[in-house]
């Protein structure tokens, strides 16, 4: 015989059938029955931490996006002119150290690693952070610039001369503004805002370039932003039913309006502008290296953040608690023999398990679910 089901109110509003008190069942604390009837299993109480998530909306891309412009001044370009684009990188493509960016006019720009952007031409005699970096770089390319010590040397001219013979640049032992980027290690190109035969105007940009590094952005409501805390773990569901692991690496510090839909609403709200409700804060979530997501790029996620955490707690299937009639909810306790009827106190419920406390069940007990609950 079945255990009558009783539907009761969870936390959430969700609404669980569980077992009922039946008068052919074990009534009150300590009252013994038969082996579990028919259409019932056992299911053991375990010693876990239980964690609800609140889901959340998502974009997955990738980091420290930076756009490259025509700075000029290199090769058969002409200060304050136009540049033909002779050649691009695919979008995904990844350039690293002394690898070509794009061509203007036939020229090459490559890219170099370092913090400090190109900002001037590099020639003998100069000094600074900039040169130091593009010291390190030959060094690391094979030729010798001598110390590398931020100085424009004629170990530094050498060495300069000698890539670009290799590269096919002419011979001028100097390095034209234009001819590198600067940017912090290899990087995946990312989108491509001309095309090849365009001519492209001092300052216009030609491409953005990313880190290799995969993230998740949120515009996560200002209300809600207690559920963001950096190093936090969190699950994001990825298109085709994959998911992957992240931790969040940055919360933002400053709400800004939500971005307008269109609608002239400046927001989801029902004022005119977009007031708090409307306001978001930026979260940015670090995806696990390694992660199957794939090279999808701008893909809505969903993220589950964490809402409520109990650790080191006993837990059963919501499916094993019975409504009490006067009130509160037991388990069916596996004893020899039979059955014990044990009352319990519940705490957080999430997929499907719920937090119980009990002087009479400890970890490794059994008690009775539904069938097809275990």
């Amino acid at each position: 015989m079945r255990r009558p089901m009783v539907a009761i109110a969870l936390a959430g509003g969700a609404v669980v059938a569980l077992a009922g008190c039946g008068s052919g069942g074990a009534s009150g604390s300590g009252a013994q029955a038969g082996a579990a009837d028919d259409g019932t299993s056992l299911a053991p109480v375990q010693r876990t931490t239980l964690i609800t998530r609140q889901t959340v909306s998502g974009t997955l891309g990738y980091a420290d996006a930076r756009s490259l412009l025509n700075r000029l001044g290199g090769g058969a370009t002409e200060a304050g002119s136009s540049a033909t684009v002779t050649w691009l990188p695919a979008e995904g493509a990844t350039v690293r150290r002394g690898g070509v960016l794009y061509r203007l006019d036939g020229e090459a720009v490559r890219l170099l690693y370092g913090s400090t952007p190109a900002y001037r031409a590099m020639a003998w005699g100069d000094t600074g952070t900039d040169v130091k970096q593009l010291e390190r770089n030959l060094k690391a390319l094979g030729y010798d610039p001598g110390d590398v010590d931020g100085t424009f040397d004629g170990d530094t001219y050498d060495a300069v001369a000698a890539w670009q013979e290799d590269v096919g640049w002419t011979q001028t032992g100097r390095v034209e503004l234009g001819q590198v980027a600067f940017l912090p290690g290899a990087r995946r190109i990312g989108d491509v805002k001309v095309a090849k035969g365009d001519a492209v105007a001092p300052g216009a940009e030609v491409l953005q370039t990313t880190s290799r590094r995969q993230v998740v952005t949120i515009d996560l409501d200002a209300d809600e932003q207690e559920l963001a805390r950096r190093g936090e773990l969190v699950t994001v569901a990825l298109p085709g039913g994959r998911s992957a692991e992240g931790r969040i690496a940055h919360v933002g510090a400053v709400a800004h309006a939500a971005a307008d839909d269109g609608s002239g609403q400046g927001g989801s709200g029902d004022d005119d502008g977009g007031g708090e409700d409307d306001a978001t804060i930026d979260v940015t979530v670090r995806l696990k290296p390694g992660s199957d997501t794939g090279r999808l790029d701008g893909a809505p996620v969903s993220v589950g953040l964490v809402d409520e955490v109990s650790r080191d707690v006993l837990a059963v299937p919501v499916t094993a608690l019975l409504a009490k009639a006067g009130g509160g909810y037991a388990v069916d306790k596996q004893v020899a023999g039979g059955v014990q009827r044990v009352p319990v106190q519940v705490g957080q419920f999430t997929d499907g398990e719920v937090a119980v406390t009990s002087p009479q069940l400890k970890q490794g007990d059994k008690v009775v679910v539904p069938d097809g609950d275990f």
